[in-house]
């Protein structure tokens, strides 16, 4: 799968991507790295803090906060 349909896959069905810091790092890894493409696909999916998008729902956040 190509970061572009996984980041489609993570449109559609938010359902699936909802990840701790440590599930979220697993998705986001394609060719053996880390896709910052598709952490930013995740951005927002759990909800906001203070205006800022959340990715996760326990560890460090892309909000900024580490959610437990």
């Amino acid at each position: 799968m190509t970061e572009e349909e996984k980041a489609k896959e993570i449109r559609e069905h938010p359902e699936l991507h909802q990840h701790t810091f440590d599930a979220l790092t697993s998705c986001c890894m394609t060719k053996g790295a880390l896709s910052l493409y598709l952490m930013d696909a995740h951005e927002g999916l759990m909800g906001t803090n203070g205006g800022r998008g959340c990715d996760v729902t326990s560890g460090p956040c892309a909000c900024g906060a580490w959610h437990r």
